[in-house]
């Protein structure tokens, strides 16, 4: 049985030397086969090729990091060169925050009256302007209002042109009474105000003028027959009294038509003032319902409010329109839906500035007195690298039962967009303990495609500079905390980095072309 089993093995390991040999000869038949193919001259490259080099040291882009400067330029460049050295700074904590929008300067658009909307002008996420129409309505109150208005601006026209002929008649009743005092003739006093407005004074004056005259002349007459002694004395009695009766009631009439004439012009520039101011305040009706009107136009174009013009006057529109310059962040305005006075149908925020709200840990309340100095730091996911400065605007006084927090409220500077309303920040906050951090002047760091970087000076060449690329952790004051590219002790230039990246930039595109 022994035998046997050996016998198996013995006739195992045959067969596994002889597989592997086959193996290898169809291995190399096939790279006899691919020489053959590639012919004598593939073969001899293949074994000539030489080994590759190191790949030339790039800077951003793939492009040529180093940049030589001329005599002249060197010395015009005022270049600089400092040691990178460890700087003592306040070690840091992070409390999670929220973008929000600055709610001095939000607004919830209602419109003053109800409607139903007619147009939507304004879509979510847009700028818009101070004044900029939102939305149209139609509103019934407005067209009221509207037509209120004009009635009231063809009263002041009525008013006022009454009060013009009145003026007239008392400025030709004063001037006709010196006329009648110094006893005129009759056709030159019809003569001279024949065109010219009296009104009722006319027959008045006239008549009572004309009886005295009469009256005085007969008196005259009498007078002069008495003398020649035709007649007695009787005759002269009776046309002398006739004729103090006329003369008084002539003087009555003067007086009771300068006072009547001047009474009627008063009242009717007294009307007109009445008629004007109710066409202000039908204006200024509208004026709180959200319809601006320029009163002084209303008054100086009273006449203008005919039917012809409000047949074309789309007397019921109502224009929603922006409070300020912002952006529209909220709107449930749809065409064809009934609008109350409650109703907010956009929200207008400025968001120039926008606050930033953080909760702050029970563990970390010893911070809080140090952030009564106003500044803090914003850092963003989607912006890595960058913190933005923040003014703090309130700590809470009370702490929140439930979380053990504090709320913080700070208000950043938002001129670019970056910040959204919703976004989750990080607030750095520095802490009493401090630790040695690398760190170079801000002015020092360039930014070149994207990366930002310091140039160092070439050991041995004066003349040339390198851009290293450089990860900046966050700012300090007027330096950055260098986290990766920089080891201390390492030279770097400070002052003419802008110049080197001028030159830099300029010659790597006239090696492009």
């Amino acid at each position: 049985m022994s035998i046997a089993l050996v016998n198996r093995a013995a006739v195992r390991g045959v067969l596994s030397w002889a597989v592997l040999g086959l193996g290898l000869a169809l291995v190399a038949a096939n790279l006899t086969w691919m020489a053959f193919r590639r012919g004598p001259a593939a073969a001899a490259n293949e074994t000539e090729r030489p080994t590759a080099r190191p790949p030339a040291e790039a800077g951003p882009g793939g492009l040529p990091s180093r940049v030589t400067l001329a005599e002249g330029k060197l010395k015009s460049a005022a270049i600089t060169v400092e040691k990178v050295r460890l700087v003592a700074l306040p070690e840091e904590i992070g409390v999670p925050g929220r973008i929000d929008a600055n709610q001095d300067r939000e607004v919830a658009v209602r419109p003053r009256v109800a409607g139903v909307i007619r147009e939507v002008n304004a879509t979510l996420g847009r700028s818009v302007k101070k004044g900029q129409r939102l939305a149209v309505l139609d509103s019934a109150d407005i067209g009221t209002g509207r037509l209120n208005l004009r009635a009231k601006q063809r009263e002041l026209t009525t008013v006022r042109f009454e009060a013009d002929w009145k003026k007239q008649v008392a400025v030709n009743v004063a001037a006709l009474i010196p006329l009648l005092g110094k006893r005129a003739e009759a056709a030159v006093i019809q003569k001279q105000f024949a065109g010219r407005p009296l009104g009722s004074f006319r027959s008045t004056l006239l008549e009572a003028y004309s009886q005295f005259d009469i009256a005085a002349h007969e008196e005259e007459k009498t007078s002069d027959l008495r003398r020649s002694n035709i007649l007695g004395e009787h005759p002269v009695y009776v046309a002398t009294h006739t004729r103090e009766g006329k003369q008084a009631i002539f003087e009555g009439a003067v007086e009771q038509s300068r006072f009547e004439a001047e009474q009627q012009s008063r009242v009717a520039a007294q009307q007109v003032k009445l008629a004007e101011a109710a066409v202000v305040d039908a204006a200024q009706r509208l004026r709180i319902m959200g319809v601006s009107e320029n009163v002084d136009a209303l008054l100086a174009n009273a006449e203008g409010a005919s039917t012809a013009r409000l047949a074309d006057e789309d007397v019921t529109r109502y224009e929603v329109a922006a409070p300020f310059d912002g952006t529209v962040i909220r709107r449930s305005a749809v065409v064809s839906q009934k609008a109350e006075v409650n109703d907010p149908l956009f929200t207008v925020a400025d968001l120039s500035t926008v606050w930033v709200t953080a909760n702050i840990p029970e563990s970390d309340f010893g911070l809080l007195p140090a952030l009564q100095k106003g500044r803090i730091r914003v850092s963003a996911a989607a912006y890595p690298g960058r913190a933005f400065d923040a003014a703090l605007l309130s700590v809470g006084a009370a702490v929140d039962p439930t979380t053990r927090t504090v709320t913080m409220l700070a208000e950043t500077k938002n001129g670019d967009g970056l910040l959204k309303i919703g976004m989750f920040v990080r607030i750095l906050l520095d802490t009493a303990a401090e630790a040695k951090r690398l760190a170079v002047p801000s002015r020092a760091v360039v930014e070149i495609e994207g990366v930002k970087g310091v140039f160092a000076p070439v050991p041995g060449d004066p003349t040339t500079f390198h851009f290293r690329p450089v990860t900046i952790l966050r700012p300090a004051g007027d330096l950055l905390v260098v986290t990766a590219g920089l080891t201390a002790g390492d030279e770097f230039v400070v002052a003419g980095a802008s110049t080197l990246k001028s030159e830099l930039i300029l010659q790597n595109q006239k090696e492009e072309e």
